[in-house]
């Protein structure tokens, strides 16, 4: 009697389903590392406005003890508060990128614990599986020995005269 493969009365492969969750844990992981790296830009942009504005805010100081000119001045201001208001929407940016990284990072963790789940199921019946071919293997043994004659027997019978060898 042979015993029931692995994937007998599943109603589709395990295998394949395996397959499609790994690909579904890739294309998470490729979402979740360009995710990672849209945080990694915002935080760029964000490092260089902030230096800019850093930057103009010595210049701003600079020609204040130099006597500059109100109009000047006035520029500096004025692009002093674009650089402000630019740096609010990257702070936001950074926060949306940070929060999808989140869900794509949540994401990968639940297609992994799928994928993971799938493989240890499909291994404890590959276990089960050849447990029973190695008892199926067993019990044909212990047949075969319980039938046939063992080589120590049939050496302690007795010889036929007519087949030994002649004296």
């Amino acid at each position: 009697m042979r015993p029931a493969r692995p994937h007998e009365g599943l109603p589709v492969l395990l295998q394949a389903i395996l397959t499609l969750r790994e690909q579904r844990e890739q294309e998470a992981r490729r979402h979740y590392a360009r995710k990672l790296q849209a945080v990694e830009s915002a935080q760029r942009s964000l490092a260089v406005t902030g230096r800019e504005l850093q930057h103009l805010a010595e210049e701003h100081q600079f020609r204040l003890r130099h006597g500059a000119q109100s109009q000047d001045l006035r520029y500096l201001d004025i692009y002093r508060h674009t650089l402000n208001d630019r740096l609010t929407r990257l702070q936001q940016e950074l926060a949306a990128a940070r929060k999808a990284a989140e869900r794509a990072w949540l994401a990968l963790v639940q297609a992994t614990q799928d994928r993971q789940a799938l493989d240890h199921y499909r291994q404890k019946r590959r276990r089960a599986y050849d447990y029973a071919v190695a008892c199926d293997a067993q019990r044909l043994l212990d047949d075969f020995a319980a039938r046939a004659p063992t080589l120590a027997g049939a050496w302690r019978q007795p010889a036929d005269p007519e087949t030994s060898y002649p004296t």
